[in-house]
């Protein structure tokens, strides 16, 4: 009897636990269909920027970055149903600059260039960028919390504003907005190109499909800047690429 009433009592264990597993499975499928993974995200980001800016040796030296940041909103489309790979299109503003010493020529003066580069030049530049992105994640961020990326495109630069300083042992001689155009422009003089490449790692929240994000990039821009006044050198180009170190998150 007692061996029968064992055997009735794991028989039921058995029966509940089977029920119960049921339950929950019918329970998960319903909570996976309700779930709704949209097509398209919003990633929004700042990036303290790193830029790397060659002058024209023979008229500039000392040339140093000015302080530069980056914010960034672009729509990031999935692709597939595997959540790996994305379109990311978007609008971003960068302010960055240049200082660097050259010469200054005042008006009726001959431009002697005799190396006595002495006028500290302050070049500020805003502008704004369209970048369009192909992004590959190597895990499904649907269901990893973590993952990691690489992404590279294309992006539109626009110069909008340029302000330029001229000072000479600390005695400011020239205060006004700059135009910068493009050596070699795309539609419009203040108009140019970045070539862009970089790598991600983002700490994803799979069921609201969230995500906190760190990016670092890098930008190649194919055509110089410059500006050109009548006390400024002659061909003053200067070219400029950047590194971003981005942080950011995803909704």
């Amino acid at each position: 009897m007692l061996i029968n009433k064992i055997k009735y009592f794991f028989v039921f264990c058995l029966s509940f636990i089977l029920l119960q597993s049921t339950a929950q499975e019918d329970g998960g499928k319903k909570l996976r269909n309700k779930r709704n993974n949209p097509i398209v995200k919003t990633r929004i980001s700042l990036s303290p920027v790193l830029g790397i800016y060659t002058p024209n040796k023979n008229h500039t030296s000392n040339a140093k970055q000015k302080m530069a940041f980056c914010f960034s909103i672009k729509e990031e489309f999935r692709l597939n149903k595997k959540n790996k790979d994305f379109l990311m299109i978007g609008a971003e503003y960068m302010l960055h600059g240049v200082n660097f010493n050259s010469y200054y020529f005042y008006s009726d003066s001959l431009k002697l260039y005799n190396g006595k580069m002495n006028y500290k030049y302050q070049l500020t530049i805003h502008e704004v960028d369209f970048p369009i992105q192909l992004k590959h994640s190597f895990q499904k961020e649907t269901n990893a919390i973590f993952s990691s990326y690489i992404f590279a495109g294309y992006c539109y630069r626009w110069i909008v504003a340029s302000n330029l300083k001229v000072d000479n042992n600390g005695n400011e001689i020239v205060n006004q907005s700059e135009r910068t155009p493009f050596k070699s422009p795309a539609f419009n003089s203040v108009n140019s190109s970045f070539l862009c490449a970089g790598f991600g790692f983002q700490k994803n929240t799979p069921l609201n499909y969230k995500a906190i994000f760190a990016e670092l990039q890098f930008r190649y821009g194919l055509s110089p800047f410059y500006f050109n006044e009548n006390f400024t050198p002659s061909s003053l180009y200067i070219t400029s690429h950047f590194i971003y170190l981005t942080i950011g998150f995803k909704f």
